[in-house]
């Protein structure tokens, strides 16, 4: 289902949950991007795609303490995980609906209705984290109906619900844990380069057994919209080689779709990791909005999960400031130096003033939260200059360009 558009009839196995059988397929146009793909041009793998998107949509086994929190909630894996409330997800309005049953999108779904996140919560982050933070639990709610039985990624995560708005709380498991320090200033930069964004704020989870450091943020969609993410929209392209050149083949088919500048937005992307060391920006954590009534492609979406960086995962010996390993199309690493070849858009100079102030409000929240992070004295003093130098280094790279607009 997409909302309450029927798309196909599938049969699913009752104990392993893989999709066994096509039986009828509706509303094709409606399907998740890759599996209406999958149908237009390789008919006889649309079953195997259909099984990869519910995979990606199922908390993964590289996800810090997934048997620990199965375990907590009684649940023996994600698929079964998943399957407790319909696979329903706030990254999209898919879901799987019993054959005969007469429940409803709109009944069902988390943009519009309550949840109760507590129990997985305190799967997550001990026993009382929740309350600390919402001093309310809804126990009228199950608590494996919520959307954080189908969230991806590695990181310890979870959704609430407060006063009508859907939120993500998010850990990090890096070498340094400074990952949602670095979420909050790709925020401010976002800001500057006047680029679309998702604000992410700190807080702090403490109860008896752990003391966490968390970004938050609102959810990137409303009810009507879906994320496609950048390797659905490219994966069928034949002309693909793995390489950073297949950037150029990705903004073609943004801008095929007159996605609003399309170009802009990409490259300032690019020019947050530039400045940040991002060597996490893979293939699924970027990629477009698209409404799900009128399939309209609406717009890039909004810049997240940047937490990845600034040599945080980096052992000491190995920071280096003046050149990095960042990812751009790519699986493997490339030096960061590369992205440079991809910036043709100019900025202006008084940007550049408001970026060497992020500087400093870095070097502060990293003291701030030296007790999450356990970074020593000198280890903040050296990430602080490291960034100042990024900046610098950008700034100095795109005057080289002729990309800076005196003002």
């Amino acid at each position: 289902m997409n909302k309450d558009t029927e798309v196909m009839v599938v049969e699913q196995d009752d104990k392993t949950y893989k999709f066994i059988a096509i039986l009828e397929l509706i509303n094709t146009a409606y399907a998740p991007f890759v599996i209406k793909n999958a149908i237009a041009s390789f008919p006889e793998k649309t079953l195997d795609k259909i099984n990869q998107w519910f995979r990606y949509r199922i908390i993964p086994n590289s996800r810090e303490n997934k048997y620990e929190l199965l375990k907590n909630i009684d649940v023996e894996s994600s698929e079964e995980l998943a399957n407790k409330h319909f696979a329903l997800s706030l990254s999209d309005q898919y879901w799987l609906k019993p054959i005969h049953s007469s429940i409803t999108w709109k009944n069902i779904n988390y943009f519009t209705n309550d949840y109760d996140s507590h129990e997985f919560f305190d799967a997550n982050y001990g026993n009382n984290a929740y309350i600390t933070l919402t001093k309310k639990i809804t126990t009228a709610l199950s608590s494996l109906e919520t959307p954080n039985n189908t969230t991806g990624g590695q990181l310890k995560k979870a959704w609430i619900k407060i006063n009508g708005e859907n939120y993500l709380y998010k850990a990090s498991a890096s070498l340094y844990n400074f990952d949602p320090i670095n979420e909050v200033i790709a925020s401010m930069i976002c800001e500057i380069l006047e680029v679309p964004y998702i604000p992410y704020e700190l807080k702090t989870i403490q109860n008896k057994r752990q003391n966490t450091l968390v970004s938050v943020c609102k959810c990137i969609i409303n009810e009507n919209q879906e994320i496609i993410p950048a390797y659905e929209l490219i994966e069928h392209n034949q002309k693909l080689s793995g390489t950073f050149q297949d950037y150029y083949i990705y903004l073609d088919e943004l801008e095929k779709h007159n996605i609003p500048r399309a170009e802009e937005y990409l490259q300032k992307m690019f020019m947050l990791d530039y400045i940040m060391l991002n060597e996490d920006r893979h293939l699924t954590n970027f990629g477009i909005i698209r409404n799900v009534e009128t399939l309209e492609w609406e717009s890039i979406c909004p810049i997240f999960d940047t937490g990845r960086s600034n040599n945080t995962n980096i052992s000491e010996p190995y920071w280096d400031w003046n050149e990095g390993e960042v990812k751009c199309f790519t699986d493997h690493f490339i030096t960061s130096e590369t992205l440079l070849e991809l910036f043709t858009i100019p900025l202006r100079t008084e940007q550049f003033e408001k970026l060497k102030a992020v500087s400093q409000e870095f070097k502060h929240l990293l003291f701030q939260y030296q007790t999450y992070t356990k970074l020593f004295d000198e280890q903040i003093e050296k990430i602080a200059k490291g960034f100042e130098t990024r900046m610098e280094l950008f700034y100095r790279k795109m005057r080289e360009k002729g990309l800076l607009i005196e003002e």
